[in-house]
């Protein structure tokens, strides 16, 4: 079994952030969409995003549709390393975000995978990851898996996150899908939900149990 990075989303404290980087957590997710029960700025200023700097973690924003006006505003006042969009952003909006950010901000192209393969080819070019969640009304944030199957056979030419209600007990289906076509450019896991006390709180004992299995 090959080393995986771990991302954790929806942190609402620095503390935990801290903590997070601490223990070797490759990416922090900052969600910067209002609906969520995870939207950071109800509970932290950009500037305390900001102050929080990293040598170790990458510092990613979440956004949801987005005016790129806006997006480049948030991310420099936060201080962001990537950019997750998991809204209906098109190739072109991400080919007018990389205009606008530059190159040194990487961006994650989210598909919500339902009942088949998302169309992934329009994205290759414009995007530096994917990230493959599970699909539902609202964006995101489910706590529920959707069928790796769909994934398995599939070439992603682009490395890529699995998400979509990872917990504790997939660490074998995990593994079963690095050995697939599919898991050759798997490069890490995203997880949030089923690792938490309350929507942006973690439980923290939990994730460096789990995080110890693939780094």
């Amino acid at each position: 079994m090959k080393d995986l990075q771990i991302k954790v989303c929806g942190i609402t404290d620095i503390n935990q952030a801290v903590a997070l980087e601490a223990m070797g957590v490759h990416y922090i997710g900052f969600i910067f969409y209002a609906p969520s029960k995870r939207y950071v700025l109800a509970k932290m200023e950009l500037g305390d995003l900001k102050k929080f700097t990293s040598s170790a973690a990458k510092k990613v924003g979440v956004f949801v549709n987005e005016s790129i006006e806006d997006l480049f505003s948030i991310v420099n006042a936060a201080g962001l390393d990537m950019v997750q969009l998991h809204g209906d952003e098109d190739e072109a909006y991400f080919k007018a975000a990389k205009a606008k950010l530059g190159s040194d901000v990487q961006l994650i192209k989210v598909f919500r995978v339902g009942d088949k393969m998302p169309a992934i080819a329009p994205f290759i070019e414009v995007a530096d990851y994917f990230l493959f969640d599970t699909d539902s009304k609202m964006y995101g944030g489910t706590g529920a898996h959707f069928n790796w199957e769909l994934l398995k056979g599939h070439s992603i030419n682009k490395p890529f996150f699995l998400s979509g209600g990872i917990g504790p007990n997939d660490v074998g289906g995990i593994e079963v899908m690095q050995q697939t076509k599919a898991g050759k450019t798997l490069v890490a896991l995203d997880v949030n939900s089923q690792f938490e006390e309350t929507p942006g709180v973690k439980n923290l004992e939990k994730i460096k149990t789990f995080i110890n299995a693939f780094i």
